[in-house]
């Protein structure tokens, strides 16, 4: 919503807006000028307003949605205000269950350096890279599927990650959400695949001309010689059989691996020179809490979005390949009832690969409590998988807990889509000052 803001007054159009706490986002958007306040209530509305726009985080019965409609003033959700900024613009569009943000920000990245123009929608924070810039020429943005309504947008150039069992609620199961992209990737003109997932290799079906990227080997666009160092991997890229560059990604994983190799395929159907592409992505900025590192002075802190089984086994890989001689301290923030039920035996078989674990209670996000739901349930599944976990209720019980088990030299890895990222500053900045 942040970003949306920034969009719309590029644009020259009035904003306001609230949100539950502050938040540096909020500053700069005031500073932009946009007329902002902390808490929802029914007078924020200003006179005069002609629209609003809300996020699906938001429940209906918000008092400024309420508001809103009592006195008539219409009500449209985000990516519907997003369609309609763009409506003239060549869109690329980033959908999937994971890796949507990083494969945004790269190519908006390869956008502004090779084709010395484009706009782009992030949704996260991107040090030394603004989340959201209009621009001229093409635009790239990053697609949620969560609420459903990403099917409503018809792409010059969609990329597809990965298509992950997450938000089935919104769909009533995992055959309505490859329905769901079915139908986005069968309206866009230009498709990229991964053809590293089994979801998104469904969609060749719907798509057999769609330029396919991955690790693997059918892929016209891949990934060989991975070389894993720290915060760092160095990869040759191929392309149809040929060898056509060098990347050394400025981040650690193989699913980072995969989001740059999504970047290049969105650079080809762009008619974008390959191996300047691959040149580029050398200097590829990184989102904020994607394997973030906030301390490396003895220990290292890091800090990671995951909040899906396989995302927390993709961040853990990744320390184990970049630092393979190190302990994994891991602590878990799982993210919503509904996902902590639907994959808590998941999530304890991932943590079992952390030297130590500690699970905390779930940030519920909006949702009401689910009886017998809690993070002990995935603290026990981990321990019942031969893992070493622990769970504390509170973030300062578990900044407690896991400040006994680290040892010098040893990862500490905050994983989840919370307020965790609280906990991995304070750790952060605990181990640097030495208490």
């Amino acid at each position: 919503m942040a970003a949306l803001g920034h969009l719309l007054l590029q644009a020259g159009i009035d904003v306001s807006g609230s949100d539950i706490r502050p938040s540096s986002r909020l500053a700069e958007l005031r500073e932009s000028g946009a007329h902002v306040r902390v808490g929802h209530r029914p007078d924020a509305i200003p006179a005069g307003t002609g629209l609003v726009i809300f996020s699906s985080a938001v429940p209906p019965t918000n008092p400024e949605l309420r508001a809103a409609r009592s006195s008539g003033i219409p009500i449209r959700p985000r990516l519907w205000a997003l369609g309609e900024l763009l409506r003239n613009r060549r869109l690329v569009a980033v959908a999937g269950t994971h890796g949507k943000t990083t494969t945004t920000t790269w190519i908006a990245h390869l956008l502004h350096t090779i084709a010395g123009e484009g706009g782009h929608y992030i949704g996260a924070e991107v040090p030394g890279f603004p989340s959201a810039v209009l621009g001229r020429g093409p635009f790239v943005l990053e697609v949620d599927e969560s609420d459903g309504l990403f099917t409503s947008l018809k792409a010059d150039v969609a990329v597809i990650t990965n298509v992950d069992a997450d938000h089935l609620g919104t769909y009533g199961g995992y055959g309505g959400l490859l329905k769901a992209f079915a139908y986005f990737v069968g309206r866009a003109r230009k498709v990229a695949l991964c053809t590293d997932d089994p979801g998104a290799t469904n969609l060749l079906a719907i798509r057999p001309d769609a330029l396919t990227f991955g690790l693997a080997p059918e892929a016209a666009i891949r990934a060989r010689g991975l070389v894993h160092k720290r915060s760092q991997v160095a990869f040759e890229v191929w392309f149809q059989g040929k060898p056509v560059g060098e990347v050394k990604l400025p981040a650690p994983g193989e699913h980072n691996v995969r989001n740059a190799l999504g970047s290049l395929a969105a650079g080809v159907l762009l008619e974008l020179p390959l191996p300047e592409l691959c040149s580029a992505l050398s200097r590829a900025p990184r989102p904020r809490r994607r394997l973030e590192v906030l301390e490396e002075n003895g220990y290292l802190v890091v800090d990671d979005y995951a909040h899906h089984p396989k995302e927390l086994a993709a961040g853990l890989a990744a320390l184990r390949s970049g630092w393979p001689r190190r302990r994994i301290v891991a602590i878990f923030q799982p993210h919503r009832y509904s996902r902590t039920a639907r994959h808590a035996e998941a999530f304890g078989r991932v943590l079992a690969s952390a030297d130590r674990a500690v699970v905390t209670d779930i940030y519920p996000a909006f949702e009401t409590p689910i009886p017998g739901v809690s993070g002990a349930w995935v603290a026990e599944a981990a321990k019942g998988e031969g893992g070493w976990a622990t769970y504390r209720a509170t973030l300062p019980e578990a900044m407690e807990a896991a400040a006994d088990l680290i040892r010098p030299g040893d990862v500490v890895a905050c994983f989840g889509a919370g307020d965790i990222w609280r906990l991995a500053r304070e750790m952060a900045h605990g181990l640097s000052s030495g208490s």
